[in-house]
């Protein structure tokens, strides 16, 4: 089983994923939340919320063709 480390680094705004051999694969949040068509403005929020609370689930997001817009277009669903 493999170790990774997901952690949000608010320097860079990104986030970051280092595996047991300390290779990185970093993520700018700024860039991917670009690609997202958000509905109303606010709804950016849920992905920093997502970055800097669940960093793992968004490089799992992020790495998917549609992944982040499938993730705000729930959220607003639910709310």
């Amino acid at each position: 089983m493999e170790n990774n480390l997901y952690y949000y680094d608010s320097v860079l705004d990104a986030v970051v994923m280092k595996d047991k051999d300390d290779n990185k694969l970093v993520i700018e949040c700024s860039k991917a939340n670009a690609q997202v068509v958000f509905d109303e403005p606010e709804d950016e929020a849920y992905l920093v919320r997502l970055a800097r609370e669940e960093p793992a689930n968004y490089v799992s997001y992020a790495l998917k063709p549609d992944g982040l817009q499938g993730y705000v277009d729930v959220m607003n669903v639910f709310n």
